[in-house]
């Protein structure tokens, strides 16, 4: 079985496509992960990554979960998925080169 965990540094992720067992898609489970690790880095203060209105008010925890969602879809979060896989090898995919269609319902507001 694979586990899958989402980290920080973009910058190491240099893997050839071909080289890769799985496959290109953000799985539900690693959407969850890297919404919930926003949310979380923007409720201790880090700065939105997309561009607010200025009447914007942040009320609930829900509005930073819209933040996210909108920084996720501009694909402007740093984040890269480690996927461990079944054989022992480690794939890094950047959240960038992850398509969002198997979550697409899970993107709503």
């Amino acid at each position: 079985m694979a586990t899958n965990s989402a980290f920080d540094d973009g910058d190491r992720i240099r893997q050839k496509t071909s080289d890769r067992l799985s496959r290109p898609f953000l799985t539900k489970y690693e959407f969850n992960q890297i919404i919930s690790l926003r949310t979380l880095h923007l409720s201790k203060g880090a700065i939105p990554l997309v561009e607010l209105p200025p009447d914007f008010q942040i009320e609930a925890n829900m509005d930073l979960r819209k933040i996210a969602l909108e920084e996720l879809l501009d694909n402007k979060l740093p984040y890269a998925v480690k996927r461990k896989m079944p054989n022992g090898k480690i794939e890094n995919w950047r959240l960038a080169d992850l398509s969002l269609i198997a979550v697409r319902h899970l993107l709503r507001p």
